[in-house]
């Protein structure tokens, strides 16, 4: 390329060529920084309550996975994409709560959740997010946790008990408070606010929501989370939830907005899960904490929080772009294009097989180790019955040896009574012998209806 200035001919330099070609790319990257600096100026994530995947720190002791600066407890299992806190298995509590105290005024919160099973109708029970006086968590029956409770809950309940009329529809979201002196009583027939922590107690604290997935639908993959925002302002706690899936997400459904809410300060954050005789798969995929300046809209605040950490994502994946070191011919151009998008779909698609991996490898343990149970319970079924029958052995030598002691009694007294011939004692002999034949025979039929048969059922 030159130009012409009615002078002679300038030639331009090889890099300037090369950041022109450059200059597109360069532009992006610009704008990327630009929008990642612009959120610079919003309240920045309090790691010391928060956790994100990939989770590898790995406990040296156990040799388990561990969350940093959270404790996990029950039937809890870090993997690398999740904390799965109850697998479909009756029976099963399992609960993490925060080592370290909250005590911001007021702070906004995230928690994605994957509440799943193979069950499209029958499922249960559901798991809780706490915020609670104390850090040492009691296993008990609300949701795996302790019944009297001193701080927040909020319940993702799924289990529908059809024995009870309720006011709401199934699966319920809902929020509670308690002193430490109420017990959860969610289906009294005598409600007792002063006695009884009770749903719906408050205006405004709960809401119906399809929060759980059917793991057999064909649109459902371990993309699909749920993603519950929750924040607490002005002694207002107010809640919405959101559907998501890979690249895509519904829009926010506003749950319930609580006033004049009473929060213990410092409280400790916790999550737990239960299963009964109904049960599903309760996994955490991550917990974001951030303060919330004075005068900042908490919805907004998150919104404008969340794009930003898109913004840094998107900035990641551009380095991924590949461009030749000069210019080629245009289809050559067009193949990096492609190949560069493939590398970022590939990407995508080998974190995804990683997830769902992990979520079957998880659920066929979890099967294995009920499989493993009832086995236990078969083989000690067994030993049981193997013992009955060598006491019926036994049982049956016992009374063969005595039945040969009574034939033995029964010809001596034959000839005891031959030897009186007809004097006055010879009919009170055949008399005893009689009954002690029949006592023998009553024993020996009792015996072989109870264990004539020595095979196993």
């Amino acid at each position: 390329a030159t130009r012409r200035l009615g002078a002679k001919v300038m030639p331009t330099s090889q890099p300037q060529r090369r950041a022109r070609r450059n200059s597109p790319m360069l532009l992006r990257r610009v704008v990327l920084a630009t929008t990642c600096a612009c959120a610079c100026g919003q309240p920045t994530v309090a790691s010391e309550y928060s956790f994100r995947p990939p989770f590898t720190d790995i406990n040296p002791f156990t040799g388990m996975r561990q969350i940093d600066k959270w404790d996990l407890g029950g039937t809890a299992v870090a993997h690398r994409a999740f904390v799965r806190l109850t697998a479909e298995a009756q029976g099963s509590k399992g609960w993490m709560v925060s080592q370290q105290p909250l005590t911001l005024p007021a702070w906004s919160a995230m928690l994605e959740i994957r509440a799943s099973g193979q069950s499209p109708h029958l499922y249960g029970d559901g798991l809780a997010i706490w915020l609670t006086k104390t850090h040492e968590h009691i296993e008990g029956p609300v949701f795996g946790r302790e019944d009297k409770w001193n701080g927040l809950g909020v319940f993702f309940d799924t289990f529908q008990n059809i024995d009870h009329s309720h006011h709401h529809k199934h699966p319920y979201i809902y929020a509670m408070t308690n002193d430490g002196t109420k017990e959860y009583v969610p289906d009294s027939e005598k409600p007792d606010p002063a006695k009884q922590a009770l749903p719906g107690a408050a205006d405004n604290s709960g809401c119906s929501y399809e929060f759980r997935y059917a793991e057999n639908r064909e649109d459902v993959t371990v993309q699909n989370h749920t993603r519950v925002h929750f924040s607490y302002k002005d002694k207002t706690l107010k809640l919405r939830v959101q559907q998501t899936s890979a690249g895509s997400a519904k829009e926010w459904y506003q749950c319930f907005e609580m006033k004049d809410v009473e929060l213990p300060n410092p409280a400790f954050f916790g999550v737990s899960s239960a299963t009964g005789d109904l049960v599903d798969n309760h996994d955490i995929i991550q917990f974001v904490v951030r303060p919330i300046d004075d005068g900042a809209d908490v919805d907004t605040d998150y919104d404008v929080w969340e794009r930003s950490e898109k913004a840094e994502k998107a900035a990641a994946v551009a380095d991924f772009d590949l461009r030749p070191p000069e210019a080629l011919q245009r289809d050559y151009q067009r193949v990096i294009r492609a190949q560069a998008e493939a590398i970022k779909s590939l990407t995508a698609d080998v974190e995804t097989l990683k997830q769902s991996l992990e979520f079957q490898l998880s659920a066929i343990a979890t099967g294995v180790s009920s499989t493993k149970k009832n086995l236990d319970a078969k083989s000690d079924a067994m030993g049981n019955m193997a013992d009955h029958v060598k006491n019926s052995d036994e049982m049956r030598k016992t009374i063969d040896e005595q039945k040969t002691t009574i034939d033995k009694l029964s010809k001596e007294m034959s000839t005891v009574a031959s030897n009186a011939g007809g004097s006055g004692f010879g009919l009170p002999f055949f008399v005893l012998f009689g009954m002690i034949l029949a006592v023998a025979g009553v024993g020996y039929s009792k015996y072989k209806k109870l264990y004539g048969k020595s095979h196993l059922p």
